[in-house]
C-alpha cells in the first residue's frame, strides 16, 4: 500500500494545511489507526500525535456510541463517500466531548475533519449570577442528554403465542429492556406510553388485530410513525413481504427463527436508529443559541395545531423581536451581538415554565414562542413576563432610540377553537401583530384574538 506522502509536494501541502486549520484533522488508514493529526487534537482533546501511534480513531469513542460509529464508518467504506456524523469521544482526561466528524475516503486512506460541539459556551458576562444560570442549566441539558442516549434501549415484542415471546425475552434480555405484548391493543398502549420502545419485533398472524393493522396505527400517529417494525412471521411469499415493507416495515424475520439472526438484525437496526436519533438532535437545535430552530418550529407547529384541533383547545404563538438590533450590532460588534442573542435565547427558554412551550429561534434577531392550550389572557402574561425579563438583564444598549437597555417588541396570535381555519393562519396575524407592536413605538406587545369573522383586536401595552 502506498503512502500518503507519495511526493516531496503533497506532504508539504498537508503539512501547510493541518497547520493552519483550528479544527480536528486527522488522516487514517481504513482500519482506522491514526497516521498524522494536527495541534487541535492536543489542544480539545488532549492527545498528541506520538499518544495517538498505534491507535486506533475507534478506541476513544463512547461505549454506547461504538456500534453506531463502526456501521457509519463501514458505510462510507463500502460506498467511497463523504460521510457526516456526530458521536461522543473520550478526552486524555477522560471526560467525553460531543464531536461532529466529516470523513472522506481517498484511496485506501480516511481524510477526517471534526469540530468539539459541546464546547460552544457563553462567554464571560457582566452578570455573574447570570453566567451561573446558564452553566447550570446546560449542565443538566447535557446530562439528561447523555442519559436517554446511554441508557438501554427497549425491544418490544408483539406475539399472541407465550412460547415465541417467552424465547425471545430469555434470549434479548441480557442486551435490551424487553417489553411483551400479546395483543395488538396492548402493543399500541406501549407504543403511545411515555416511555415507547426503540424497536418493535411484530408477528403478523394474531387474532382481533393483525400485524399489519398494528403497523398502520403507529404509522398514522406523529407519535410513533418513526418506530422501526420488524416483521415476525410464518409467511414467506414474496407478495406478503412487499406488501409488510410498504405498510412501513424495515425488516422480515421468518418462523422458525435464528436466535442469532434475530440478535444481529436488532443490533443492526437498532445502530442505525441510534446514529439517526443524534442526528435528529443536532438538527433540531439553533448551533449559537442552542434553543430549538426553525425547523424544530415548523415540525412542532404542525403537531400543536392538529392537537387543537382535534381537542378544540386554544393555541397562541408570540413572535418577538430585538428592537433595534442593527444598531446594537453596529455599536458593539459581531461577536457582542451574538452573545446578546443568546442571553435573549436562555431567558425566553427558562421563562416558559410548561413541558409542551417550545422557545425557538426563527432567524436574525427574531424568535417565536408556542404556547398551546393558552388563550389570550393567557399569552398576553407570558408575553408580559419575557419583555420584563429581558428589559431586567440590563444588555446596554446606548444607540437604541427606546431605552438604553435591550428591549423586545411582541406580536401575539391565539386561535379561535370555533373556526378551524385560524389555527393555519395563526403565524400570519402573529407576524402583523409584532409589525403593529413595532410601528407603535416598541418595548410592546400587541395581542390578536382571531375571529370567526377575522375582526382583529389590538392592544399596545408600553
Amino acid at each position: 500500500m502506498k503512502s500518503f506522502y507519495d511526493t516531496n509536494s503533497q506532504n508539504e501541502i498537508l503539512e501547510r494545511i493541518f497547520s493552519l486549520t483550528l479544527g480536528l484533522l486527522c488522516v487514517t488508514n481504513l482500519n482506522g489507526q491514526f497516521l498524522k493529526v494536527n495541534a487541535a487534537w492536543k489542544i480539545t482533546l488532549g492527545y498528541s500525535m506520538n499518544e495517538l501511534t498505534q491507535k486506533n480513531l475507534i478506541d476513544f469513542v463512547h461505549p454506547n456510541d461504538l456500534d453506531a460509529t463502526l456501521f457509519a464508518i463501514k458505510e462510507l467504506i463500502n460506498q467511497n463517500d463523504v460521510l457526516n456524523f456526530t458521536n461522543r469521544y473520550r478526552s486524555k482526561e477522560g471526560t467525553y466531548c460531543y464531536i461532529e466528524w466529516e470523513l472522506h475516503r481517498y484511496g485506501n486512506f480516511l481524510y477526517i475533519a471534526a469540530r468539539d460541539i459541546a464546547q460552544t459556551k457563553i462567554s464571560e458576562v457582566s452578570n455573574q449570577e447570570f453566567k451561573n444560570n446558564i452553566d447550570e442549566k446546560q449542565e443538566q441539558n447535557r446530562n439528561n442528554h447523555e442519559s436517554s442516549l446511554s441508557k438501554r434501549q427497549r425491544v418490544l415484542i408483539v406475539d399472541d403465542s407465550p412460547l415465541n415471546t417467552k424465547v425471545l425475552e430469555q434470549s434479548l434480555s441480557g442486551d435490551y429492556d424487553v417489553l411483551v405484548a400479546h395483543s395488538g391493543m396492548k402493543a399500541l398502549s406501549i407504543a403511545n406510553s411515555t416511555e415507547p420502545p426503540d424497536i418493535i419485533l411484530l408477528d403478523i398472524v394474531m387474532p382481533e388485530m393483525n400485524g399489519y393493522e398494528v403497523c398502520k396505527k403507529l404509522h398514522l400517529n406523529q407519535s410513533t410513525k418513526e418506530l422501526p417494525i420488524i416483521f415476525l412471521t410464518s409467511l414467506n411469499q414474496a407478495d406478503s413481504e412487499e406488501y409488510g415493507l410498504k405498510l412501513g416495515a424495515i425488516d422480515y424475520i421468518t418462523k422458525p427463527f435464528s436466535i442469532a439472526i434475530v440478535k444481529a438484525k436488532i443490533k443492526n437496526h437498532l445502530a442505525l436508529k441510534y446514529y439517526q436519533d443524534v442526528l435528529k438532535i443536532n438538527t433540531d437545535v439553533d448551533q449559537l443559541t442552542n434553543i430549538a430552530n426553525r425547523r424544530r418550529f415548523d415540525e412542532m407547529l404542525s403537531i400543536e395545531i392538529k392537537k387543537s384541533k382535534r381537542t378544540g383547545s386554544h393555541l397562541s404563538l408570540l413572535m418577538i423581536d430585538i428592537d433595534h438590533f442593527k444598531l446594537y450590532n453596529d455599536t458593539y460588534g459581531h461577536l457582542e451581538g451574538d452573545e446578546c442573542l443568546r442571553k435573549v435565547a436562555f431567558i425566553l427558554k427558562s421563562t416558559l415554565k410548561r413541558p409542551g412551550d417550545l422557545a425557538a429561534r426563527w432567524g436574525g434577531e427574531e424568535f417565536t414562542c408556542l404556547l398551546p392550550d393558552t388563550d389570550n389572557k393567557g399569552a398576553a402574561k407570558i408575553a408580559e413576563l419575557l419583555r420584563i425579563a429581558i428589559m431586567d438583564l440590563r444588555i446596554l444598549h446606548n444607540s437604541s432610540p427606546v431605552k438604553k437597555v435591550v428591549t423586545i417588541s411582541i406580536g401575539a396570535a391565539t386561535s379561535n377553537p370555533s373556526d378551524e381555519a385560524s389555527y393555519e393562519t395563526l403565524l400570519r396575524h402573529a407576524d402583523d401583530a409584532l409589525y403593529k407592536a413595532k410601528a407603535s413605538g416598541r418595548n410592546r406587545i400587541s395581542i390578536e384574538q382571531l375571529s370567526t369573522y377575522a375582526h382583529r383586536s389590538i392592544k399596545a401595552i408600553g
